[in-house]
């Protein structure tokens, strides 16, 4: 056996303990290093002194004294490193900033229809390079640019391979890498909202994923990653057919998921999603009517996952801003009454990251493959 390089594995991996207990407990001495990790104070010492040089960490001023020396207070640097988030949508794109801990610093919103062409990536990736710009960090502090969109993306990241809804299918993300001088990489949108999920709630084990917008998309996490399928990814179970030659969907096929359990699917043309809710809870008749009959279609849906994979069901995309409990004992309900092995317990959760912007999710792989890196 190498005795140097069983020394200098131990050395990086005190070093990597370090760096994590500290991320993940924000502010903290080097007496709660040692004590909580039992290493001695020597072998953290010199390891606070190789983060502050690489600038991991900072420190922050004195903890409270007990009698003795006062222990200074070590804090990592949420801004060592920034990465960008963009979301390519029909009618517009999204454009944000985030620390380490996935904090919001700048965010963006353009109206700017898309189209699969060299003037359209042109301008995007104009606006891309003048918000880095205006964040006044230097080149180096950037991870890299995560693109969400509506399509299935390649295993590597680098290629639609359908884009129906956009209609840029074979879409490459040369086109970005050409324009922007970071990383860049696509993301499928389901998957970049359901990062976000696992970001905010750290314990999800098992779960179906729906982001439901104007059309549906889906992701599956299985022990805390997603389920790879090959090209298709996580799952789209969006187009699993619910009723035979029923509704046209925009895959070409009839009866998808997505036709039934969409926004575009309950809402009528030129609907406003917010009156029809505010008119639910208002209980017309008529409203309730068609949202009964939505669940309904929701809950034929998750009975067939369910017979797949037994796991919890979280909803999300735009539908989660305006669902409440009342909505989710409802749709159990239905659920338990169809079902041939009705379950105690189903457990479908309304979505922790309603509120923030899918571009968030899109940056969260650069900032897991840096914190990997230490």
């Amino acid at each position: 056996m190498d005795t140097n390089l069983t020394v200098a594995a131990l050395k990086a991996n005190n070093k990597k303990n370090i760096i994590d207990y500290i991320y993940q407990n924000k502010e903290v001495t080097p007496q709660e290093i040692s004590e909580d990790l039992n290493l001695s104070r020597p072998t953290v010492a010199n390891n606070l002194k190789e983060c502050l040089q690489d600038n991991i960490i900072y420190q922050k001023g004195n903890a409270e004294s007990t009698g003795g020396r006062k222990a200074k207070r070590y804090v990592f640097n949420n801004l060592g490193r920034i990465t960008i988030g963009l979301e390519i949508l029909s009618d517009r794109y999204e454009i944000v900033a985030v620390d380490l801990y996935l904090e919001m610093l700048k965010f963006e919103k353009v109206i700017y229809s898309f189209s699969h062409t060299e003037s359209y990536y042109d301008h995007v990736c104009d606006s891309v390079n003048q918000f880095i710009e205006s964040l006044q960090t230097t080149k180096e502090n950037i991870l890299g640019v995560g693109i969400a969109l509506q399509g299935l993306i390649s295993s590597d990241g680098e290629k639609v391979i359908y884009g129906k809804i956009l209609d840029c299918t074979g879409l490459n993300i040369s086109e970005f890498n050409s324009r922007i001088p970071f990383p860049c990489t696509f993301n499928h949108d389901a998957e970049s909202v359901a990062n976000e999920e696992l970001w905010l709630d750290p314990k999800l084990d098992n779960a179906v994923f729906f982001n439901i917008r104007d059309n549906l998309s889906g992701a599956v996490i299985i022990h805390g990653e997603f389920f790879r399928g090959g090209d298709l990814k996580s799952g789209i179970f969006e187009h699993m057919t619910l009723i035979p030659d029923g509704r046209p969907c925009y895959c070409g096929k009839k009866g998808c998921v997505n036709t039934y359990c969409s926004i575009n699917a309950l809402l009528k043309p030129e609907e406003n999603i917010e009156l029809f809710f505010n008119k639910l809870r208002n209980n017309n008749p008529q409203i309730k009517k068609r949202w009964l009959g939505y669940l309904e279609h929701l809950s034929i849906t998750i009975d067939n996952l369910h017979m797949f994979i037994n796991s919890d069901v979280i909803l999300g995309g735009t539908l989660s801003k305006y669902l409440k409990n009342e909505d989710v004992l409802s749709l159990q309900k239905m659920i338990r009454g169809r079902s041939a092995f009705p379950a105690s317990e189903y457990r479908i959760k309304i979505s922790k990251c309603t509120n923030l912007p899918i571009c968030i999710g899109a940056a969260i792989p650069f900032i897991k493959k840096y914190l990997k890196e230490f």
